[in-house]
């Protein structure tokens, strides 16, 4: 990504199909872009509407309560923030939002903000004291965020406050008027830009949070919009429809009238609507669809790599996962490869570290930089996970047959292909270690709440980064953030993440990094990576301008349609 420490003004996860036709009267517009394949002008079609789809309910859309990917879609659509994250032909950038531009103090650790002319949804001015509210809000202990760890390290002061230790007036976050905000950094991040974008820097309006309280972010009327679209209707486990938004700072240049986005958690269903034309684009796993995909010639198709990990965590609270050779041991146990050929026909690549390929250090990637790989490392040095499973037994008194050893995976989503992937693990480990295991499956919401209450064995989820930053992989299990609970405190790689966030010097921070990792996977065990995936993504050929970020959500502010329906 492009840094500068001076911007000037500038010009303004798992995505699927959606379905259910929107309806949208408008004019006929002509678009100044000449089409590739002929020289003339583009006529976008009169109804601009565009059909997408969500994989679960969200758990919230409060913007320091959302803990998940689901929330996130929905808010990136409703909301902008200081800097707006886009994506062009050299990849993912960092454009200005609500902030038109920004300055950095000589020693990197004063941020100066002025915002644009900007109104909510309800015609209120948008000011730096919304931005001030939003963000101590996340801060604030009494709030509970799951996602106040990203920047508590990051803001001065934002840790202690955090921790119940000093005064919202004491973080380094402050309006100096309407249309200026200052954040002052506990040292120079390298990383803060990335930041800016993020729901936990959201502005929120302090009147409608008191109003709401506990049930703000928990309906469509009880939320207001910053961003290019207002929810008009959310029907719960069903859909959420958006609608443009005429207030936002940007309205001229938005060009859909609606985006409806069903909720669609079955893998087939969803495959089945964008065949059948009732969706727009959608992410596509399986070979056999991607064929008959392929055949049609409806559709416009990339593949890139994601920053997503497919993974396991321990419990080490649990009665058997407190011990670091029975971890190593399933983790020894699994064939990454042999997950990718058969449950992904080869579509994406197994994963022997835990930081994936798409993920940048100092403009390198540091999967390539890192050149280790520490799951492969552990299963050179333990060729017969089973006796590494029984010596984990004897250490703990438990009885030295694996067949005695019955543990309880936890696994998110009911769908089809959740237990898929289920099954596929609990075969393979039930095979080479001899244990016995069972299968419990939650949808989202109560699977991450098991998780957070440490009512599990180990469990099957995945996490795709925030930012372009390993920091985004390595600083959720620090003991401080709370993101996976696993009963695992490590102070070595606590001050690793600590002291990687004090210095701009990205060799340093690589070394830091590379070290981090190595500890959460090959030393301690913390979890057992799958699968690094990747996006393919079809989209139909009517569809126009869609972005969609390696890291951020699906963006449709420059979208539009033309030829839909021939």
């Amino acid at each position: 990504m492009k840094r500068k420490r001076l911007i000037a003004s500038l010009l303004a996860i798992s995505l699927s199909a959606g379905f259910s036709l929107a309806s949208c009267r408008g004019k006929n517009i002509v678009d100044e872009n000449r089409n590739e394949n002929r020289n003339e002008k583009v006529t976008m079609d009169k109804e601009q509407y565009l059909n997408i789809f969500l994989g679960a309910e969200p758990k919230s859309i409060d913007p320091s309560r959302s803990s998940d990917t689901y929330s996130s879609q929905v808010l990136s659509h409703i909301t902008d923030g200081l800097t707006r994250i886009e994506q062009d032909e050299s990849g993912d950038k960092i454009v200005p939002g609500i902030a038109e531009k920004w300055e950095v103090s000589e020693d990197g650790t004063k941020w100066t903000f002025f915002l644009r002319d900007a109104k909510w949804s309800d015609g209120n001015n948008i000011t730096a004291k919304d931005f001030e509210y939003g963000i101590k809000r996340t801060l604030n202990p009494e709030t509970g965020s799951n996602y106040a760890w990203l920047i508590t390290p990051v803001i001065k002061n934002a840790a202690q406050y955090n921790k119940g230790e000093g005064s919202a007036e004491e973080v380094g976050v402050n309006a100096i008027d309407d249309k200026t905000l200052e954040i002052n950094l506990e040292s120079p991040i390298a990383y803060f830009l990335d930041l800016t974008y993020f729901k936990v820097m959201y502005p929120q309006r302090q009147d409608m949070v008191e109003k709401y309280g506990d049930a703000f972010g928990s309906e469509a009327e009880h939320m207001l919009s910053s961003g290019a679209f207002v929810l008009e209707q959310w029907v719960h486990d069903s859909e959420a429809v958006f609608k443009k938004n005429p207030s936002y700072w940007n309205a001229e240049n938005i060009k859909l009238d609606t985006v409806r986005m069903k909720i669609v958690k079955d893998e087939s269903a969803q495959m089945n609507t964008l065949f059948t034309g009732e969706a727009d684009l959608g992410k596509v796993t399986k070979p056999e669809w991607k064929e008959k995909f392929d055949g049609t010639g409806d559709f416009d198709y990339s593949s890139v790599a994601q920053p997503t990990v497919v993974y396991e965590v321990f419990n080490q609270k649990s009665r058997y996962f407190k011990n670091n050779k029975i971890r190593k041991a399933f983790v020894v146990a699994l064939d990454r490869a042999a997950i990718n050929d058969t449950l992904y026909r080869g579509a994406n690549d197994p994963a022997y570290a835990w930081i994936p390929p798409a993920v940048q250090i100092g403009g390198e990637d540091f999967r390539k930089k890192a050149d280790n790989l520490p799951v492969k490392k552990l299963m050179e040095e333990n060729k017969d996970p089973k006796a590494l499973l029984i010596e984990g037994l004897k250490e703990l008194g438990e009885s030295e047959n694996p067949a005695d050893m019955s543990i309880v995976m936890l696994q998110s989503g009911t769908t089809s292909r959740s237990r898929e992937f289920a099954e596929f693990e609990q075969q393979r480990l039930q095979e080479v270690l001899g244990v016995s295991v069972s299968i419990d499956y939650y949808e989202w919401a109560v699977f991450s709440d098991k998780i957070h209450k440490g009512e599990y064995d180990f469990a099957s989820q995945g996490w795709m980064g925030d930012y372009n930053d390993p920091m985004t992989f390595l600083e959720m299990f620090t003991s401080t953030a709370n993101v996976v609970p696993s009963g695992w405190v490590n102070e070595e790689y606590d001050k690793l993440i600590k002291d990687s966030t004090m210095t701009v010097d990205q060799e340093a921070r690589f070394e830091m990094f590379k070290k981090a990792e190595n500890i959460l996977v090959y030393e301690d065990t913390v979890i057992s990576p799958w699968i690094f995936r990747k996006s393919s993504t079809y989209t139909r050929k009517y569809v126009k301008n869609v972005m969609i970020p390696l890291f951020g959500n699906i963006d449709v502010t420059k979208a539009h349609t033309e030829g839909r329906g021939k």
